[in-house]
Order: C-alpha cells, then sequence, then structure tokens
C-alpha cells in the first residue's frame, strides 16, 4: 500500500462493487483503526449512513441530502453506495421497475445539480470544483485519491419522468431508498516544517519512495517557499541536482503525477526550491510530497521554510492602523438610508450607504489619489483593449476592509456592509481588498449575490469596473497588477448582478479596478483613456439572499431542512423550471393554463342536472349533497391550479370538502336507490356521513375510503332488490329500467372511474378529469328512483308503503285481479 497514490476519482457500475450488501442502515457509526504502512501511521474512518427515501426529481426540494466530513491528509476517500427498492411485500418489490438514482457529491457546500438540463438566470457563476455525480440501479462506489478535507455534501435523488398519476392502493407503490457507507483512509502522523530551522530526513532505499511534510500558513503570509538544500545520494547517479521531485498544495495531499506546482530538482545545481501562489491560501496547512525519483537511492536532505509576511496582519485596518478582526452581528433594517462622514489625516471622505446599506462612494477630480474612494484607480493611457488595472502595486501586501454582517432574523438574509471606522480610502501603491466570511450552514444554504451599479457615467466614455474574487486568499498580483483567477472576474460597463448559488464557506476577498474607453471618436477603434479625472460613483452590493431573484413570478422560494442543514431552493410551477424558475421551454402559455382550470371547474356545472332531477323527484338530501359538491369541487379545481388560481377560502378546507362531497355523492345515491324505509334511510345517511368524513380526514387519497363505503351500500341496494324480487313476484327493477336508465347509468359512472383510476397523467389530467366530472354527474339523473306517490285509500293493505312509479311505466292490455292490481303497477 503506498500512502501518496495517483490516479483521479474512480466510479464503479452495479456489478463491479466488491464488499458487503449494505441493507436498512439505520445507525451513525464512526471509528478509528490505528496501522502503520511503511512506517507511517495510517487511520481508517468509517461513517454509516441512515438510507433515505429518494424522491423524483421536482426541484432542489425533493433532493435528500447527505454529510460526510473527510479528515486532514486523506489519502483516499471512498463511497460505497446501496440502492433499496420497497414495496408492501417481496413479491411487490419484485415487480416495481428499476430506477437510476442520482448522486452528486461536493466539498464545502451542497451540490448545484440541474438534472432536467434547464437554463440558469444570467450572471449564475456555476464553475465550482470538487463536483462529483454517481449514478447507482442498485449498488455503486465511488473513490477520490487525495480528496480535500472538511465538509462533503450529497444530493440524491430519482430523475424526472412524466408520472402517471395513480390511485393508492390500485398499484404497486414502489419505495427506492439509498444508504451509503463513507470510508476514508488518512495519514495520522506527517512531521511538521518550521520556518524557524532547517528539518533534517533520510529516505532509505528499501523506504518508500514518497515523503511527506506540512506547513500551516497564518493569515499574515504573502508568499512561502520551502528549499531543499544540502541533498546527498548514495550511490551517486548521474543526476547534477537531487534527485525528487516537490509538489505542493492547500489543504489536501498532492496527487502524485500532477504538473500543478511541481519542480523536478534533479536537474538543478543549487538548491531547489517550491513556491506558493501569491498570497497562499490563509489559515490552512500546506501539504509538500518529495517523490524520490527512480534508482534504488538513498538519499538525505534538509527541508527549509522562508515565509514572506505582512508587517501587519491581513485584516481590517482603520486609518490609524487599529486592527479590527472581529465581525460585528448587529441587525439593520434594509430602508435605512446612511450617509456618513469619515474625518481622516488625508482628509473627509463622503460615503453614502444606499438602501439595503450598500456602500456607495463618491469619486471627484479635486482629491488626490490618496483621498479617494477605495474604487477609484490612477490609469495611464493605452491603446490596447485591455480589463485591467494600470495601476502599479510596489508593495506586495494588500489592505483589507472587512465587510460587516448585517444579519437579519430570517434565514438567508444577510447583507455585507463597509465598518464605519474604515473610509476605505485605497493606497496608491498597495491593493484594497474588500472581504466577508461566508459562514457554514448558516450562509451556504442560500445565494450570494455581488452586485456594481456605475452612477453618472461621463457620457462620451463607457467606463468597466472589473471585479476580481477569490476564497481563503486575497487575489495574486503579477507584474504589479492584480491577477484573476480564470473564471473568477466579474466586468460591468452599467448595472449587473452575479449570483452564487450555495456559496463554498470561507474567507471571500474582492478587489475593484476600472478601465474607460472613448466612445464618441469617428472610427470604429475603441480608444482607451485616463480615468484619473473622472467624477463617478459605484455601489457594491454584497448579500446573501434565500433564492435568485426571490424565484421570481413563476416560482416561490421554500427553505427546506434535512438534518440540521437548511438551505433554499425555487419550486416552479406551471412547468417553469431552472435555478431561478426562469426556463419555460416547457411552460403552457396563459391562455393554455385558463384553459385547464375552466375545463376542470365548469365542468362541475354538470351537476346542475342532477340537482333538479333530485329536487323533481324529491330527494331533497341528494340534491343538497350534489349542490356541495359542485361547489367545492369548482372552487377546489380554482384554487389547485398554480399561476391562474382563485381560492375562496384555505385550500386545505377546499381539498377536504371536495373529497368528502365526492365520495359522499355515491352515498346518499346509492341510499335513494336502495329500497329502505324512512328511518334506516336517515341512519344510513348519517352513517355514510360520518364514516366519510373520518376516512376522507384519515386518508383522502386511499382506496379504501371509496371502496368501503359504496361497496357496502351497493351491497345494500342489491339485497333491497331482491327482497323486492320476493314480494312482487317479479323483476325488480323492471327490464326495461334496467336497459334504457341503469344500465347506461352504470357505463357512464364506470367509465368515470376507469379514466379516473388508470388513465390520468399530468398531461391530460384537466381534460380526463373534467371527463370524470361529466361522467359523475351524467349518471345521476339515470340512476336515481321516479317520483314517489302515496298509493289510494282504497288499498289499505298496502297504504303504509311508499311506492315508486316507474317513469317507463306503460300500461299492458290484460285483465287484472283484485289481489295483484297495485302489484302490477310498481316497477
Amino acid at each position: 500500500m503506498h500512502c501518496l497514490s495517483s490516479g483521479n476519482p474512480k466510479m464503479a457500475e452495479d456489478n463491479q462493487l466488491p464488499g458487503s450488501t449494505l441493507l436498512n442502515l439505520i445507525l451513525f457509526l464512526s471509528f478509528s483503526c490505528p496501522c502503520y504502512v511503511d512506517g507511517v501511521a495510517v487511520r481508517e474512518n468509517v461513517e454509516v449512513h441512515q438510507t433515505k427515501v429518494m424522491h423524483q426529481w421536482n426541484g432542489y426540494g425533493s433532493a435528500q441530502i447527505f454529510h460526510f466530513t473527510i479528515p486532514r491528509a486523506a489519502i483516499v476517500s471512498r463511497f460505497e453506495l446501496q440502492a433499496v427498492k420497497l414495496a408492501n411485500n417481496e413479491e411487490s418489490a419484485a415487480s416495481c421497475p428499476n430506477r437510476t438514482i442520482h448522486v452528486a457529491f461536493q466539498s464545502g457546500s451542497f451540490p448545484v445539480v440541474n438534472p432536467r438540463n434547464a437554463s440558469f438566470p444570467a450572471n449564475t457563476w456555476l464553475k465550482r470544483t470538487n463536483v462529483f455525480q454517481v449514478n447507482v440501479t442498485s449498488r455503486s462506489w465511488l473513490e477520490m485519491k487525495n480528496p480535500a478535507p472538511g465538509d462533503w455534501f450529497a444530493a440524491g435523488y430519482l430523475s424526472h419522468q412524466p408520472e402517471k398519476i395513480t390511485q393508492r392502493d390500485l398499484t404497486v407503490s414502489c419505495t427506492y431508498m439509498l444508504g451509503i457507507i463513507h470510508t476514508t483512509v488518512y495519514l495520522d502522523e506527517i512531521p511538521v516544517l518550521s520556518d524557524r530551522g532547517a528539518l533534517y530526513h533520510k529516505m532509505p532505499s528499501s523506504g518508500s519512495d514518497i515523503a511527506g511534510f506540512r506547513y500551516f500558513v497564518p493569515t499574515n503570509t504573502l508568499s512561502i517557499q520551502v528549499t531543499v538544500s544540502d541533498c546527498h545520494q548514495s550511490p551517486v547517479n548521474s543526476t547534477v541536482g537531487c534527485p525528487v521531485t516537490l509538489l505542493l498544495k492547500p489543504a489536501s495531499l498532492p496527487l502524485p503525477g500532477s504538473e500543478e506546482n511541481s519542480v523536478n530538482c534533479s536537474n538543478l545545481e543549487e538548491d531547489c526550491s517550491i513556491h506558493s501562489n501569491t498570497p497562499p491560501i490563509q489559515s490552512t496547512w500546506y501539504y509538500l510530497e518529495v517523490t524520490r525519483l527512480p534508482g534504488n537511492l538513498t538519499i538525505s536532505y534538509n527541508l527549509q521554510v522562508k515565509v514572506t509576511a505582512c508587517e501587519k496582519p491581513l485584516d481590517f485596518l482603520d486609518e490609524v492602523g487599529v486592527s479590527h478582526q472581529e465581525q460585528v452581528n448587529t441587525s439593520l433594517p434594509s430602508h435605512i438610508h446612511l450617509l456618513k462622514k469619515f474625518p481622516t489625516n488625508r482628509g473627509t471622505v463622503m460615503a453614502d450607504q444606499g438602501p439595503g446599506g450598500a456602500p456607495v462612494a463618491t469619486m471627484g477630480q479635486e482629491v488626490p489619489i490618496k483621498k479617494k474612494h477605495r474604487f477609484q484607480r490612477s490609469l495611464a493611457e493605452s491603446t490596447h483593449i485591455e480589463l485591467t488595472s494600470q495601476n502599479t502595486l510596489t508593495d506586495q501586501c494588500p489592505v483589507i476592509h472587512w465587510l460587516q454582517r448585517f444579519k437579519s432574523p430570517y434565514p438567508f438574509q444577510t447583507t455585507f456592509v463597509l465598518d464605519e471606522l474604515d473610509p476605505g480610502v485605497p493606497d496608491s501603491d498597495r491593493l484594497s481588498v474588500f472581504s466577508f466570511h461566508i459562514l457554514p450552514v448558516e450562509d451556504t444554504g442560500g445565494t450570494l449575490n455581488i452586485g456594481l451599479d456605475i452612477w453618472d457615467p461621463h457620457p462620451d466614455l463607457l467606463v468597466r469596473v472589473r471585479l476580481c474574487f477569490r476564497v481563503g486568499a486575497p487575489p495574486s498580483q503579477e507584474d504589479s497588477k492584480v491577477s484573476c483567477e480564470p473564471g473568477h472576474e466579474l466586468v460591468t460597463n452599467g448595472t449587473d448582478t452575479w449570483y452564487f448559488p450555495f456559496p463554498e464557506p470561507g474567507v471571500w476577498y474582492l478587489t475593484l479596478d476600472k478601465t474607460c474607453w472613448n466612445v464618441s471618436v469617428s472610427s470604429n477603434d475603441s480608444v482607451e483613456v485616463d480615468c484619473s479625472n473622472l467624477t463617478s460613483a459605484v455601489e457594491l452590493r454584497t448579500e446573501i439572499t434565500p433564492c435568485i431573484n426571490d424565484c421570481g413570478q413563476n416560482g416561490a422560494c421554500h427553505t427546506y431542512y434535512s438534518g440540521v442543514f437548511f438551505y433554499a431552493a425555487c419550486s416552479c410551477e406551471d412547468d417553469w423550471a431552472g435555478w431561478g424558475c426562469t426556463d419555460g421551454t416547457n411552460s403552457l402559455s396563459y391562455d393554455s393554463r385558463l384553459t385547464r382550470v375552466l375545463l376542470l371547474t365548469l365542468s362541475n356545472l354538470m351537476f346542475i342536472p342532477a340537482i333538479c332531477v333530485a329536487i323533481y323527484r324529491k330527494f331533497y338530501v341528494a340534491a343538497l349533497v350534489y349542490t356541495f359538491n359542485m361547489f367545492f369541487s369548482t372552487f377546489y379545481h380554482a384554487c389547485d391550479e398554480q399561476t391562474v388560481r382563485y381560492c375562496l377560502t384555505k385550500y386545505s378546507l377546499l381539498s377536504f370538502c371536495d373529497f368528502f362531497a365526492s365520495v359522499l355523492s355515491f352515498v346518499v345515491t346509492l341510499v335513494a336507490m336502495a329500497k329502505l324505509p324512512e328511518p334506516w334511510r336517515g341512519l344510513a345517511h348519517m352513517a355514510g356521513a360520518l364514516g366519510v368524513s373520518a376516512g376522507v380526514q384519515y386518508d383522502a387519497h386511499g382506496l379504501w375510503v371509496f371502496a368501503v363505503p359504496v361497496g357496502v351500500l351497493a351491497l345494500v341496494v342489491l339485497i333491497s332488490w331482491i327482497l323486492q324480487c320476493r314480494k312482487r313476484k317479479k323483476m325488480y327493477p323492471s327490464v326495461r329500467r334496467i336497459l334504457f336508465f341503469l344500465l347506461p347509468g352504470a357505463i357512464l359512472a364506470g367509465t368515470g372511474l376507469i379514466t379516473y383510476a388508470f388513465f390520468e397523467t399530468e398531461s391530460n389530467y384537466a381534460y380526463l378529469h373534467s371527463l370524470w366530472h361529466v361522467c359523475i354527474s351524467g349518471c345521476v339523473p339515470l340512476v336515481l328512483p321516479s317520483r314517489k306517490k302515496k298509493t289510494s285509500p282504497a288499498n289499505n293493505d298496502h297504504s303504509e308503503e311508499m311506492l315508486d312509479v316507474s317513469a317507463d311505466y306503460v300500461p299492458e292490455l290484460r285483465s287484472y285481479s283484485a289481489s295483484d292490481s297495485m302489484l302490477d303497477n310498481m316497477e
């Protein structure tokens, strides 16, 4: 086993995973087992995470979040992922289709994923590092060599697919779960380098070819240099210098073979040195890897660290040189508009803090450069089109201006503004940097907004402001100019805002400079001009918000919780998609959405004929229930839509009344069809209402809420008809009524039920559910019995019964006996 091995993150498919099966993980386990490899102390850390139910992607709120911790000096980190299918029983689970679970990994913050390839809002920064994607059907694994230490997050979800609307208990309900075992192997003891003396090290020929060292970089460090000196090799080979290569990397162990910040010392006659970036990442460990070149040599050498530090720490400095290392947490109303004077030994600077607390500075021609505000730069004339500052920074130590944190009591609502003691006046020969701290958990679940506004530019000039940002250290300087890392610069010539979803935690550093271009010349070539005499104002807006632009008009911003972590994400409406609900590729037009609402609401008016027939035939309870159903179904569907909607009252009340009235309509219709004495009829109405209300409250979408009352009452109807047949000695209801009324009504009701239960999807829901309304309401006039009439007083033996005269009754031309004349007039 090699402690420092090379390679990129590896992923395996389902059948390539060695090891045990992961089932029913309900415990969190973390343990360490020390061992020694090649004389180096190595430990193994294991985390077993509870399985979580995966949901189909419908926005970031449907993702499940996993959290892992990778220790420092990790050699390899391995994630074993196990997908589990669950159903009511094992046989049902076997019938569940295989679905792919997508898992995205990200260090430091939550991963930004885009499963549906929706477009992001303009100016969204997506150049994230340490992001990995794994797809799991049954088992899979991800292996990372020398990963970044600290917090890692994984987001798991099922891919979105057009979903068929199925009724509960009619089909197998499949649940997909994911469990993860995380194993990390890391070095426990790494020699620490010191800047106060050299460290002697010997690599025997029989030992490891790789040696690791570390050095902690404090906050006031400008650069570090590690030098290999007094190198001796045995036996002596033909190399001029020391036969080793050096790799230097912050935070995590360097990857062998990497060309990033590496030095080959074998061809150097003098001492071999490797340098960090300028300035290096602050307050972190830097790891040095010394690799012996092939040759079976015994090598010894000294390692010396040389540190270039600024006179004062890289923190906020006020005008009198007082260090302010702590940020202030206070609350400031967003509507306050502050204008402050900062008396200094260089003059008085007016700093206007605009809405939201953002600092606005006014730059005037009469103020020398050392008295101008922080955004002003001394620019030289040039014919080249460059978006870089022309300042000559003779002092490499920057001045850090801390932006204070003003925290709202609501999550992810924080504004960063300049400290009132800091006028923000830069030196002409020192880089001015504005810094703020993104806190883990508290800030990383929101969206970082960085905005620039250029106010009152000269009409004949195009002013471009460039913002460079870096996390962990101020931007570097090359050839006395600020050098932005690739993809870490933002340029505007007016008003722009950039969005950083789920920002990386740590200290962020910003620098600003500007260039001016003459746009009034007659030629097509742009000419850069001097900006030193230009009076303008620049506003820097830095804040944390829950979502990008509050999700616009096509979505809503919600805060979601996953264990102790919480984050904000958009929930898009009407098939809009994207991180800010700005992608309307698959969205419906306003006319289409209005048509959906009108179909779902106006189709309930088909209950009007059923209400009229029920009143005409004196089924007043049924008429009341049908009216109740029509009313609440109409307003429930009007409120259930997303964009074109109207809510008469609370959605929960409308939902309950709609489901309750729908089932109760079946109950009163079946009670009306049954031949029950009047006391029993009232009891059936009350029992049905109580049972249905309890069932709908317990599970409105359950099959048994509908099947139990309808099934019981259908059996009562059948029994009552059989008793009538025995009593009448003939078919009841009549064959004519069955063929021309009950059978068409049953076909209509069956069509509506089958459509409702088996054919509705998300795309055709408005049409098929409206058809369900029409079918159910249309069958009621066909199945309701005819009007009730009392018998004539002459037939005293039957005068107590309420007899139904069939609507399709046609007298037959035959003789009647006195005893059966009344029965023959019945259905």
